[in-house]
């Protein structure tokens, strides 16, 4: 057999055994260096995931960030990693909201410019069948009892303190524009209405108020089924693909620096218009 018959036979065999379907990204990010300097900014469910690179980047961008979480271990592990401070702090205790913004304040040298409400959960139940009392009031005293009253404390504060340019960004889903019959997806439709309204409130008092909506995003939340540990993003869905953290953080940067002072009152989705219901069939 000839050396070139050879070389087709392996060729044929690798691209064979290649996955049908392979997605691989490269994050592209903004690249001022300090888009955020001076910014105080404190981000809930800050010890992993989402919240973990998005205080990679604002850190990265100049800011003084505190990161909060129910788990003081994975605090400490993060903290220590991003040099940042940390207060353990589980949003679902609404009573303590304002204490715990205050006990922020008090290390930022007084002042919170940024609060980044991402603390939340899912329990994946899939089909209203699934759903329990238990799971249902545990998702939603978090996502939506804990993250509403947790946002009406900043935004007295900022009001309080006739700030004239602070910004409240909360962590939505794109499940908050489907229909959804399980907690999660109705947790973050309440955000996503929560999100237009409070922009209406206060947007000429000098605050700002926006949401990002991710897609399947890798994270602690989504490793059950979004595992990609080959490089490997796709997912049969209208993106065709998973995002990246990284990708979310740098969305989250944006809205939260200066050059975002126009926009408010917005759910800007990260993932490609997934959420998107085309008049076609795909």
């Amino acid at each position: 057999m000839g050396y070139k018959r050879v070389i087709r036979r392996i060729a044929k065999f690798i691209l064979a055994s290649q996955p049908q379907n392979l997605v691989k990204v490269d994050v592209a990010q903004i690249n001022y260096g300090g888009i955020l300097r001076g910014k105080n900014i404190v981000i809930t469910g800050g010890g992993r995931g989402l919240g973990y690179y998005m205080a990679k980047k604002f850190v990265a961008e100049g800011a003084h960030v505190i990161i909060s979480g129910r788990n003081e271990e994975t605090l400490k592990k993060a903290s220590n990693e991003l040099q940042v401070s940390y207060i353990p702090y589980d949003v679902a205790d609404v009573a303590a909201s304002a204490a715990f913004l205050n006990k922020c304040a008090a290390l930022l040298e007084g002042r919170i410019d940024c609060l980044v409400s991402n603390a939340g959960i899912s329990l994946h139940e899939n089909h209203f069948s699934n759903v329990t009392v238990e799971g249902f009031d545990k998702q939603l005293n978090t996502n939506l009892r804990g993250n509403y009253f947790l946002c009406k404390a900043f935004l007295e504060m900022k009001i309080a303190e006739k700030a004239d340019n602070a910004q409240l960004l909360l962590i939505s889903s794109e499940t908050g524009d489907q229909c959804y019959d399980i907690p999660y997806g109705m947790t973050k439709a309440a955000v996503n209405t929560m999100t237009r309204a409070f922009s209406r409130r206060v947007y000429q008092q000098g605050i700002r108020v926006n949401a990002i909506a991710p897609g399947v995003t890798l994270s602690d939340m989504t490793k059950d089924y979004a595992e990609a540990s080959d490089g490997n993003l796709y997912r049969d869905c209208a993106s065709g693909r998973i995002f990246r953290p990284e990708e979310v953080a740098e969305v989250a940067c944006f809205l939260l620096s200066d050059a975002s002072r126009c926009i408010s009152g917005e759910i800007l989705h990260t993932n490609a218009g997934n959420h998107l219901n085309p008049f076609w069939k795909e």
